[in-house]
């Protein structure tokens, strides 16, 4: 797969379609950054400032305040539009300039750092890609996204049986994200533990044109070509192209990918609205180093597990993923919503022993409608409406003979039907009381087909899961700004496709958990201060742990009941014009109540304490600096919890470089990864005798960017 950067024509097809010929100037010195060594990178940037500041002299511009990304949100986290000061919920959104302002756009680990209730793993091993667990749902999983509900630019990217990979999200596409801690099962249904939103379109009625480089150390390489524009209320569009690769920390961990994206907004008329997504990413190399013990650790922790290079562990794919959605308003106070997705995936993954290839088709709509009543009368909205959801996987099973597939020994045909009718209703009283319920039913039919003349399942397996899922948000104004919230709900997980066949006996249940939280959301000091504390508690039945992780996928259990309690705080503040700060606390108290011998012991894969520290000075011109640290306590990496992961810190330091000349802006970049040099895992293997997986120690990163 070439790169972007490798020939012209990708940048000039850009100049030509945007009239910008200077755009042709800029090409061979965006081609020789990005072939620059590392450790020439830092100069090579600085010294390429003096040579563009007379060019790109600032400008005197509108200074905008870090305060706006405090200011409330509209959300529609309760399938209602709602400010996020409102929402019963813990939300916590991220915005663009937090995430793209002199970051590395390696992996989405980076932009979901400093969430509280959020623990995110694995952004180092692309074969088993990123863990995301919210208040512990998704913590099980050894490879991809259990248990939280995927959604991006408003469409799922999780599949019906709760699977979600992000392989097709581009970090550096990402124009802000949506997180919700709290519990969504009554309003997404199956696997959603909390949620999280993706967005990557970037819509502006005036033509603008983006190309960015950037390399760092361990062979880290990343294009990026960026386009939009239209006419507003006519046609706007906004299109994303990138390629990433590494060579990795550790041997046998590199990684290419190239993706692209793109999407339209379409006003039809002053009632009418189409919009529609577009997304192709091709991973031919994602290489799996393993877990490694103590001692390979000691001996080499950039070393990659034995058995994973004999069998060259690891995957490739294609995905394209296609979206459109139609809304239609009626009179303002009848509303249609009606989405069509769908999703192709064809996946090879090369395991200990095992070569398996899977092509998946994932389709799916949405239809719901929306009233509102009068003004004047009771203040009152309601949504109600249907998904219909249906994944197949056409699986396949071959023997791994040293990294070559041999003589296959399993077919089966797996398909996950869903179908989910949900009413969500909101009542305004006095404009000081909001009352949010919701109820969600769900059926989900489950069959595989074994279709190989030897059963490797023991015959076909058929499944069908029904669930109720009722929800019920307070919320009370108690000042203009300042809020006392509280829900209570249930939720419900299926095993997917994949674990239901790896359980013990195949009799895996579904988990099912209750919640209750309670929570303040406070803006003060003229909207310069932000504090959102939040307390909560989860009791669970059938909770899904991992028992058996070290030949293949994970094999499971049921535990019998488990409590989860848990205290979340966010406090954001403008301490300067320019000058911001962001403080967030997690205290995880999670354990197993009945199960086993296990009664009493802490659920591994999440620390009890997390603390996060943000100090980011920024101008809309000129330099802007980003000081962060993490500190994560120990983690129990064993259901016995006599494996214990030390705690540590993880410090990151971020700048960047704007000038600006009329409508031109280059933009140069550079951080340090692992600021104090600290050895700590990048994800832990539950239940594995060997669990650790190094992170990479102190390393750099720098770019460049053209904006148009």
């Amino acid at each position: 797969m070439g790169r972007f950067p490798q020939g012209s024509g990708f940048f000039l097809l850009a100049a030509q379609r945007f009239n910008r010929p200077e755009l042709g100037i800029l090409l061979s010195f965006v081609k020789n950054f990005h072939h620059a060594k590392t450790a020439r990178l830092l100069a090579f940037l600085l010294s390429n400032i003096a040579l563009v500041a007379p060019l790109f002299a600032q400008q005197e511009t509108t200074d905008t305040l870090i305060v706006n990304e405090l200011q409330p949100v509209t959300v529609t986290a309760y399938r209602l539009k709602t400010s996020d000061l409102a929402t019963p919920l813990s939300i916590t959104t991220i915005g663009q300039r937090q995430l793209q302002n002199g970051s590395q756009q390696l992996a989405l680990d980076e932009a979901l750092a400093g969430v509280p209730g959020l623990f995110v793993q694995n952004g180092t091993n692309f074969a088993q890609d990123i863990r995301v667990s919210i208040r512990g749902f998704g913590a099980r999983s050894q490879f991809g996204i259990r248990g939280v509900k995927i959604l991006v630019d408003g469409f799922p990217e999780s599949t019906p049986d709760g699977t979600a990979q992000v392989d097709a999200v581009d970090p550096g596409s990402l124009t802000g994200i949506s997180v919700i801690r709290s519990g969504t099962g009554g309003l997404y249904g199956n696997a959603s533990g909390g949620s999280v939103n993706f967005s990557t379109m970037k819509f502006n009625d005036e033509e603008w044109i983006e190309i960015g480089s950037s390399i760092g150390s361990y062979g880290f390489h990343k294009s990026q070509l960026r386009m939009g524009g239209g006419k507003a209320n006519k046609f706007l569009y906004s299109i994303n192209g990138s390629f990433t690769g590494t060579e990795g920390y550790r041997e046998h961990s590199a990684m290419r990918n190239s993706l692209l994206n793109g999407g339209f907004l379409m006003p039809v008329d002053s009632s009418l609205t189409i919009r529609g997504v577009l997304t192709y990413v091709n991973s031919p190399v994602a290489q799996d180093p393993g877990g490694l013990d103590l001692d390979d650790i000691e001996e080499d922790r950039r070393s990659s597990n034995s058995n994973n290079e004999y069998f060259n562990v690891g995957e490739s794919l294609w995905q394209l993923r296609m979206g459109i959605g139609l809304v239609k308003v009626f009179a303002d106070r009848h509303i249609l919503n009606t989405s069509f997705y769908q999703t192709n995936r064809s996946f090879s993954s090369r395991l200990f022993n095992d070569w398996v290839e899977i092509e998946r088709s994932f389709t799916g709509g949405t239809f719901s409608y929306v009233f509102k009543t009068k003004p004047g009368r009771v203040n009152w909205e309601m949504t109600a409406g249907v998904d219909l959801e249906k994944q197949a996987d056409d699986r396949k099973r071959y023997d791994n003979d040293e990294g070559e597939k041999e003589e296959q020994y399993a077919y089966q045909l797996e398909t996950f039907a869903s179908t989910g009718f949900f009413m969500v209703q909101k009542l305004d009283i006095g404009g000081r009381f909001f009352l949010l319920p919701s109820l969600r039913y769900d059926k989900n039919v489950i069959a595989v087909d074994d279709k190989f003349q030897e059963d490797f399942m023991d015959g076909d397996l058929r499944r069908n899961y029904h669930a109720w899922n009722p929800t019920l948000g307070i919320s009370i104004q108690l000042s203009p700004n300042i809020y006392l919230f509280s829900n209570l709900g249930s939720n419900f997980e299926t095993p997917t496709l994949l674990e239901l066949g790896q359980s013990s006996e195949n009799n895996l249940k579904p988990q099912k958990s209750k919640s209750i939280e309670l929570g303040y959301k406070f803006l003060m000091a003229n909207g310069t201060i932000r504090f959102e504390p939040t307390v909560f508690y989860i009791r669970l039945k059938d909770e899904f742990v991992v028992i058996e992780p070290n030949s293949g996928p994970p094999v499971l259990d049921n535990a019998g009941t488990s409590d989860r309690k848990g205290f979340e705080a966010a406090f954001f503040g403008q301490l300067t014009k320019h000058l911001y700060c962001s403080l967030n606390y997690t205290l995880s108290d999670f354990k197993f109540d009945e199960y086993e011998d296990y009664d009493g012991n802490v659920m591994p894969n999440i620390p009890r304490h997390q603390l996060g520290f943000m100090l980011n000075y920024a101008k809309p011109q000129g330099l802007s600096l980003t000081f962060g640290n993490n500190w994560i306590s120990s983690i129990y990496a064993d259901l016995d919890n006599e494996v214990k992961v030390k705690p540590y810190w993880y410090g990151y330091l971020k700048a960047a470089y704007s000038l600006t000349y009329k409508r031109n802006e280059i933009v140069l970049f550079c951080g340090i990864n692992n600021l104090y040099n600290h050895w700590f895992n990048a994800n832990i293997r539950v239940n594995s005798s060997r669990p650790f997986e190094p992170a990479p120690l102190r390393n750099y990163y720098a770019g460049i960017k053209f904006q148009f």
